[in-house]
């Protein structure tokens, strides 16, 4: 596994620009990549690995987001990190919502609380 910025580069499983099931209105949905869980049930095993993914800047990230702000803040929507876990990569997740709440755009995680704490 590359080593990066922590705070600026995170790997992302994939991304949903039109989600309407996590969180209110449209959501724009960033699935990070890693869990440690391994649920029985998991409907993201894809997302499992922790080196997997691909490795996004958060100015990249924040700039995708916005090209679709149009349409989730039209909706009351937002933006929601899922996973895999993006608590695992909470250095690039705090960047992320500071950014985001900067432009005023609403957030959500969807997380089991299992991730990497100092």
């Amino acid at each position: 596994m590359e080593i990066f910025d922590k705070t600026t580069m995170a790997r992302i499983h994939s991304i949903e620009t039109m989600g309407t099931v996590d969180g209110p209105g449209i959501r724009f949905v960033v699935f990070f990549q890693g869990c440690h869980l391994r649920c029985k049930y998991c409907h993201n095993r894809d997302t499992w690995d922790t080196c997997l993914g691909q490795v996004i800047s958060l100015n990249d990230l924040v700039e995708k987001i916005t090209n679709y702000s149009n349409y989730f803040k039209a909706s009351n929507g937002g933006v929601t990190l899922s996973g895999g876990e993006p608590l695992l990569q909470q250095d690039f997740v705090i960047s992320l919502l500071k950014e985001l709440k900067k432009l005023h755009i609403h957030t959500a995680i969807d997380t089991s609380r299992y991730g990497r704490f100092n």
